[in-house]
């Protein structure tokens, strides 16, 4: 979609009906209770699978070839997803996409189910957002086309706003994609309104307690309060090397990509092989757990992550959880990009505190996250309001981290894109 230049001194849009705002409400609740629910419903699966199963047949902790029995299981059900209507949709390499047909979300919900709860290493957005269009085309099927386009956009908003524990980072988002004029302008404050009706759901009203929120913050970390000059310069080292290292996983992505649009079929298997032995690796080679691989890398893996103070680990651990990523972004899984380039930043982040003895981890963590990020998605503002929620915790002084890793990370996609090493950024289609 190209870029539409966008006149900051033009009159505002003609004023929205209320039924807009009813419409939006309406839509933000019921769309981000359903985010909510698909979420906790991809929790209890992973937990089923990975944990309760094998306690349940006696296994000591997860054995390797249990991992693959369900990497395997998890890419026949992406197959079988692709003889679906819709054919399990559109790959995390390719954005945001808030217009696909409500007819495909039974293909692209069963492939992110084999996709998330086996294993693969992706996060939950793109599934959020195919349920959320399609609640909200459901809601408006009566009416005229551009109210059902509305509709979807602001079901997809309100769903994908339920996995961030806070509005804010999706409206973030919101006024990214309408400043490069991928979004209406004119629907902005319905997409507003519809976010703060979604997370009504989270938090509840009244005696209703609600879905509850889906916290995201990188647990265990130190407090940070004094900004040091020398902080500042290992941040700037640490987020080229996060930008470099986030491009370097999406160009591998992007070559399986481009091998799974000739072997459709195979490439999954192929892909729950290659993961597996990644996996194997980390367990054999480093006493590792299959988690710290598997997965998008939130909850325990990360607080793994940060108590690790070997730099060699830290290095592999960064290597396998890359490489897996990759596969999980080319090779016809279905889910979202965010999440495991958000562990590889912690993990920069660690391992750069490492090296430079003294320099604290907070900081770095911080400008890794917005680095990776904003490598992977290219939208600045939101990787740094992401990082700045993840970091937060630690206090609110990283906040010039998330800038600098934000910047870093642009600057660094950008002259690869030009290059011709990057692909075009991933935008959102309405």
């Amino acid at each position: 979609m190209s870029e539409q230049q966008q006149d900051p001194t033009a009159s505002a849009p003609t004023p929205l009906p209320l039924k807009a705002f009813g419409l939006a409400i309406g839509i933000g609740f019921v769309a981000a209770a359903g985010g909510s629910i698909l979420l906790e419903a991809l929790h209890l699966g992973e937990r089923f699978f990975y944990r309760t199963l094998p306690t349940f047949f006696g296994l000591d902790g997860v054995p390797l070839w249990w991992v693959l029995a369900m990497l395997v299981i998890g890419a026949a059900i992406i197959v079988i997803a692709q003889h679906l209507p819709g054919k399990s949709g559109h790959g995390p390499l390719t954005g945001f996409h808030f217009d696909t047909p409500p007819i495909n979300a039974v293909s692209i919900l069963v492939a992110a189910a084999g996709s998330l709860v086996f294993g693969f290493v992706l996060g939950p957005e793109a599934p959020l957002i195919i349920l959320g269009t399609t609640i909200g085309a459901l809601i408006a099927r009566r009416s005229n086309e551009e109210t059902v386009k509305a509709a979807m956009l602001l079901g997809g908003i309100a769903a994908i706003g339920a996995v961030f524990g806070n509005p804010f980072v999706t409206a973030f988002m919101i006024l990214e994609f309408i400043a490069l004029g991928v979004m209406p302008r004119a629907l902005m404050m319905p997409m507003f309104v519809a976010l703060g009706a979604g997370y009504l759901t989270q938090v509840g009203i009244g005696s209703w307690d609600g879905f509850g929120l889906h916290p995201l913050f990188v647990p265990d970390l130190p407090a940070y309060t004094t900004i040091d000059l020398s902080d500042l310069g290992v941040a700037v080292l640490a987020s080229f090397a996060a930008a470099l290292f986030a491009i370097g996983a999406r160009t591998i992505a992007e070559r399986i990509d481009a091998m799974n649009t000739r072997y459709r079929t195979a490439m999954p298997f192929v892909a729950a092989v290659v993961v597996f032995g990644l996996v194997a690796i980390a367990v054999l080679a480093f006493d590792l757990e299959p988690a710290m691989i598997l997965f998008s890398g939130q909850g325990e893996a990360m607080s793994t992550l940060i108590d690790e103070t070997a730099a060699g680990v830290v290095i592999a651990i960064l290597a396998l959880k890359a490489l897996a990523y990759a596969v999980s972004l080319g090779g016809g899984m279905r889910g979202g990009p965010i999440f495991p380039a958000t562990f590889l930043g912690v993990g920069i982040g660690v391992l750069f505190a490492i090296l430079f003895s003294g320099t604290p981890v907070s900081p770095l963590a911080t400008a890794g996250i917005a680095a990776t990020s904003t490598a992977m998605i290219r939208l600045p503002f939101t990787s740094a309001m992401l990082a700045l929620l993840l970091i937060g915790g630690a206090g609110m002084e990283v906040a010039p981290f998330a800038i600098i890793g934000a910047v870093v990370g642009f600057v660094v996609r950008q002259r690869m894109d030009r290059l011709g090493s990057g692909a075009p950024e991933a935008r959102p289609t309405h």
